[in-house]
C-alpha cells in the first residue's frame, strides 16, 4: 500500500535527506519548501530516488496552513507521515537578553507556531490512517558549546507538544504516534555549516531519521536523542 509524507523544509539539509530516504523506502513525499524555485530543484533531483511532488508551505504564513492541510487529505487520502522539518534558527550569535520580541516570534511561529497549526490540521486523516507526527528538535538544555537562546526558546515547545499530545491521543484513542528526535550536531545552513567532534552530514542525519520511523518501534510520546534513547524530564 502506497503510503504518502510530507516533509517541511525538504529543499535542502536534513529535509531533504529525510525525503530522499523515505522515497527510497516507497513513500510518495511531498517535498515542503517556501521558494517554489529552489522546491523544484529539489523535487526534479528527488524523482531519481521515488514519487516527490512540490508542496509549497511557508511556515511563517500560520493562516494558510489548514487549507494547505485540506488540500492535502483530500488529494491523497493515504497520507500518513508528518515530518516537522523547518525551522529557523534566528541570530546564533546574539547574547540571550540581546533578542528584540520581534525576532523571537519571528523565530517562535516558524519554529513552533507552524508546525502546530500544521499538525493540528492533519489529525483527522492521520487518526484514520494510524499515521505518524516527528518533530525535528533540539535539547531544551543549553550547554557551554550550544546554546542559542532564540533557537532553542522556539524549538523546546515541539517537545512539550510531544508529550502533551501523546497523553491526550492515549485518553482519546487517537491512532497517532507521535515522537520528536534531537539529531546532534549536523552540518547545515542553519548553523552556518559548524563542524567539529561528533558532527553528523545531513545526509547520515536524514538516514537516520527515516531508519527510527520505518523500524516498527512505537516511540508515542518520546523525546529521542541521537544515540536513540528518549530523553527523560522527570
Amino acid at each position: 500500500m502506497t503510503k504518502t509524507a510530507l516533509v517541511t523544509g525538504a529543499n535542502k539539509g536534513i529535509g531533504y535527506e529525510i525525503a530522499k530516504n523515505l522515497l527510497i523506502k516507497g513513500y510518495t513525499v511531498l517535498v515542503g519548501s517556501r521558494d517554489e524555485s529552489r522546491g523544484q530543484k529539489a523535487v526534479d533531483e528527488l524523482k531519481t530516488f521515488g514519487d516527490a511532488k512540490l508542496q509549497i508551505i511557508d511556515m511563517s504564513k500560520v493562516n494558510e496552513l489548514a487549507k494547505i492541510a485540506e488540500d492535502i487529505t483530500t488529494q491523497h487520502p493515504d497520507f500518513s507521515l508528518l515530518v516537522n522539518n523547518a525551522g529557523i534558527a534566528g541570530d546564533m550569535g546574539k547574547t540571550a537578553w540581546e533578542f528584540t520580541t520581534d525576532e523571537l516570534v519571528e523565530t517562535y511561529t516558524v519554529d513552533f507556531l507552524g508546525p502546530y497549526e500544521l499538525s493540528r490540521s492533519l489529525l483527522p486523516i492521520l487518526d484514520k490512517n494510524n499515521g505518524q507526527i516527528l518533530s525535528m528538535t533540539v535539547p531544551i538544555e543549553p550547554n557551554n558549546f550550544f546554546h542559542p537562546f532564540g533557537y532553542l526558546a522556539a524549538k523546546a515547545p515541539l517537545n512539550v507538544m510531544t508529550k502533551n499530545w501523546h497523553v491526550e491521543f492515549k485518553a482519546q484513542n487517537k491512532a497517532i504516534e507521535i515522537f520528536a528526535f534531537i539529531p546532534g550536531g549536523v552540518t547545515t545552513d542553519l548553523n552556518n555549516h559548524m563542524a567539529g567532534p561528533g558532527f553528523k552530514t545531513a545526509a547520515e542525519a536524514g538516514k537516520l531519521t527515516v531508519d527510527l520511523i520505518t523500524d516498527n518501534t512505537d516511540r508515542s510520546g518520546q523525546v529521542i536523542n541521537f544515540d536513540g534513547n528518549p530523553i527523560s524530564y522527570d
